[in-house]
């Protein structure tokens, strides 16, 4: 979960807040990296907003609640 920490080091590692505010990203040049920090629950609902008509196409159940 984002907590004030995980702020200060992300603040410190010049990423930028997602546009929702519930995480943050940025890419490393020199690491040539993409970094990306978001809550499991975040990710969790992404996955399941993605994949919900994929599920029911097949046929099998997904709730999209948490």
């Amino acid at each position: 979960d984002k907590t004030d920490l995980l702020e200060r080091y992300a603040y410190r590692a010049e990423l930028e807040k997602t546009p929702d505010g519930q995480g943050f990203f940025g890419y490393k040049k020199h690491s040539r990296a993409y970094i990306e920090f978001v809550s499991y629950s975040k990710l969790l609902d992404g996955a399941k907003q993605r994949n919900y008509a994929f599920f029911e196409k097949l046929g099998l159940p997904l709730s999209v609640q948490s």
